[in-house]
């Protein structure tokens, strides 16, 4: 049984990354919606029904982002 109380130190470029890969994901998640809200014409409203396709279309560029993380030794290359 692991103890409750035991603390994990976390490297610096894991913490780094996962902080990226939450921005990159808010942002996709903000960005789809907003697409989504405009082609349904929707008077300016995104509702949560546009957060939920924009979602799905963010966890699969999240993905990709992942594996190219992991496809570089942790190192994500420079653009």
């Amino acid at each position: 049984v692991m103890d409750q109380h035991s603390s994990y130190r976390i490297e610096t470029e894991a913490a780094q990354t996962l902080a990226e890969w939450k921005a990159l994901f808010a942002e996709q998640v903000a960005v789809k919606a907003k697409e989504l809200a405009q082609k349904s014409g929707s008077t300016g409203v995104i509702t949560l029904g546009h957060y939920r396709q924009a979602a799905s279309f963010a966890v699969q560029m999240l993905a990709t982002a992942v594996q190219d993380t992991d496809s570089s030794d942790g190192r994500q290359e420079a653009a």
